[in-house]
């Protein structure tokens, strides 16, 4: 996998970005007025060679890759370049390739509607493809510089004595605008991908690209618009002409939406469509060969393990975990692939680790003992004394034990810094005193990750201190608390626990340390997508089922639509989960990569469920069939999603301090 820019596509979005930031300030844009249109940046356009960038070597141009152009229009999209560049760049190749005059560019621009379709058949068809890909990178450049300027206002302008940036209100929409920009670039950059793959969704994912870029721009705008107040409506202000040129953008070719009923024509129905011409692109959303190789193992140990009895137990929730099934997990290298060597891992890459964790979700078998095992291991092999490591690291890799996570507790919610549990020492031992709420697993755990008080005198955020707590000591208690998702989690009890001081991990009050390495685990963003995978097969198995009449329900264009919002929301989640561990794998991860990937899966996740349950209504009321069965549960999942792993609300935090540059929230 490769997100990188190669020297070549660096010099031209760099170009782009100087040229645009030079010769189209705010007031090229105003001049231009409705007709949006700048003969005179034109010119300067068609000089510096951007214009004819795609048109062939032998015609004048420079033969520039596809990905070349959409960094091209991406930064033309944040200065608002009122010239046609989306649609001259392809009209201008397509010219090339017919013998067709260049150098008249300087006359003024080409569009493709001047060029005769029936004449070129497959090469029009494939030109208005490319126009489309270059609209959706213009969109996304656009929306992500107004969304900055929202952001920088944001954080400057006050009210009520701190900057508005530092008001939810306002922080947490930028935050959702910016992490579906991002996915939207993400998306466009992977349509490139499968078009010089030749893969058999290509198509799909050009529609999908137009799509989301002019849904994703438009609701951006609004916000960016509204960050600003009343002072966003005046005519002064340069954020309304991106509120503008983003709309008009977004619909010069018409509602949007129509865009998903070809994109479930594509995907379904057998509809085809001409590809643009592009070289390999050096960006590869692919996990590579040894994260194959490791899928297909996995596979066929589920083949040959997963029995029916097996099957028939299977269970998203730590209720579908099997104590002996586990330990074969773990002796074929399949539960912690990932871990160092000398805890009985194989040093697997996070690649590997991410086409593992489809598979599971493929024979849908639980990952949740895992996940929360590892969280757990992982801080005893980071903070743990030796002897710790030693006495309870290879049982846990083994598959014989499990641990689980206290953080959460009945008062303090999502707050877990405003812990009550109590740690004092007494002697060389701590006696713990409290209760934690959604210790999910506890009852099957042998381990808990506990956060206690130990320094009540300092402020919310210090005197705590984290602990291993082996659960079969005296004094702790454990109570089912069922949920709306069929799930049990615990509340857990701890009354005068005795703990040695050698389950003590890190040092005493310096619990923060060890959470900022649990949390960035946690999120991570590497693995929340997968059940929108499932979801997406579950609706596919419904609509593909005839009905009393003969039909069935995917023959319906309208409902290949519907299904077709689903199919690019995973699609779109699952690049910004790929795009985490990619940036995991090579060390680029930021603060924000994981919670954006986390955000919009399980928001997305949330939506699709409760859209396809409407969409098979009354029938998923009262699920007969396997497949209804599986979206009625996963939309009483969904929700949980969107909480677990820190509230939505805390990622679009995250996103707005990390990726925005908002203030601190308070």
């Amino acid at each position: 996998m490769n997100l990188d820019l190669t020297d070549q596509q660096r010099l031209v979005r760099d170009a782009a970005e100087r040229f645009f930031a030079a010769e189209c300030p705010a007031d090229v844009v105003r001049a231009a007025g409705r007709d949006g249109f700048s003969a005179d940046l034109w010119t300067k356009a068609v000089a510096a060679g951007f214009v004819a960038m795609r048109a062939p070597e032998a015609a004048g141009g420079a033969d520039a890759d596809l990905l070349e152009a959409v960094l091209l229009c991406e930064q033309a999209g944040r200065r608002l370049a009122p010239i046609p560049l989306a649609d001259a760049l392809p009209a201008v190749r397509l010219l090339g390739q017919i013998g067709g005059d260049v150098a008249s560019l300087q006359n003024g621009p080409l569009l493709l509607d001047a060029i005769a379709p029936p004449v070129l058949g497959d090469r029009h068809a494939a030109a208005l493809a490319e126009r489309d890909l270059l609209s959706a990178a213009w969109l996304v450049g656009a929306a992500q510089e107004a969304v900055a300027m929202a952001a920088a206002y944001a954080a400057q302008r006050r009210q009520f004595g701190k900057p508005i940036g530092a008001f939810q209100a306002v922080a947490h929409p930028l935050a959702n605008a910016a992490t579906d920009l991002d996915a939207g670039r993400l998306l466009v950059w992977r349509a490139i991908w499968a078009i010089a793959a030749r893969r058999g969704d290509a198509g799909a994912s050009i529609a999908m690209a137009r799509w989301w870029a002019a849904t994703a721009a438009r609701r951006a705008a609004r916000t960016a618009l509204r960050s600003f107040g009343g002072y966003g409506l005046s005519l002064e202000s340069d954020i309304q002409l991106y509120f503008t040129a983003i709309n008009r953008a977004a619909l010069i070719d018409g509602d949007p939406e129509a865009a998903l009923a070809t994109v479930g024509d594509r995907l379904w129905a057998g509809a085809a469509t001409a590809l643009p011409e592009t070289r390999d692109p050096g960006i590869d959303f692919g996990f590579g060969a040894a994260a194959e190789r490791f899928a297909s193992e996995a596979r066929r140990f589920f083949d040959a393990e997963l029995t029916d009895e097996l099957r028939a137990t299977a269970h998203h929730s730590t209720d579908g975990h099997d104590p002996a099934f586990h330990r074969k997990l773990a002796a074929a290298g399949l539960a912690y692939p990932d871990w160092p060597r000398r805890w009985g891992g194989a040093e697997r890459s996070p690649y590997e680790v991410s086409a593992l964790a489809r598979v599971f979700e493929e024979y849908r078998w639980t990952r949740v003992p895992i996940g929360i095992t590892n969280m757990g291991a992982r801080m005893v092999m980071q903070f743990g004394s030796s002897a710790l490591q030693k006495e309870v690291l290879p049982g846990l890799a083994e598959g014989a034990a499990l641990s689980c996570l206290g953080f959460s507790e009945p008062d303090s919610g999502s707050d877990i810094y405003a812990a009550r549990t109590r740690a004092v020492r007494d002697g060389d031992d701590w006696i713990i005193d409290g209760q934690k709420m959604f210790t999910t697993g506890a009852h099957i755990a042998d381990y808990v990750l506990l956060l206690a008080r130990t320094d009540p005198s300092q402020p919310k955020h210090r005197g705590l201190t984290i602990f291993f707590v082996p659960l079969a000591l005296p004094g702790v208690s454990i109570r089912p608390v069922h949920t709306l998702q069929d799930e049990r989690t615990n509340i857990s009890f701890y009354d005068q626990v005795r703990l040695p001081d050698r389950y003590r991990l890190g040092p005493v009050d310096g619990g923060m340390t060890v959470m900022a390495a649990a949390m960035a685990i946690e999120h991570g963003g590497e693995g929340y997508h997968v059940l929108q995978h499932s979801l997406l097969d579950a609706a596919l198995r419904w609509a593909r089922t005839p009905g009393e009449g003969g039909a069935a329900p995917i023959d319906d264009r309208a409902v290949r639509a519907r299904i077709a919002r689903v199919a690019a929301h995973v699609e779109l989640a699952d690049l910004l989960c790929r795009r985490a561990t990619w940036a995991t794998a090579t060390g680029q991860a930021s603060r924000a990569t994981g919670p954006m990937a986390k955000l919009f899966a399980t928001e997305s996740y949330m939506a699709d469920t409760a859209d396809l349950m409407a969409l098979a209504a009354p029938a998923s009321l009262d699920p007969a069939t396997p497949a209804l069965v599986e979206i009625e549960e996963k939309h009483r999942q969904a929700i949980g999603q969107t909480i677990y792993g820190g509230t939505s609300e805390i990622h679009r935090t995250i996103i707005a301090e990390q990726a925005l540059g908002l203030p601190r929230s308070g």
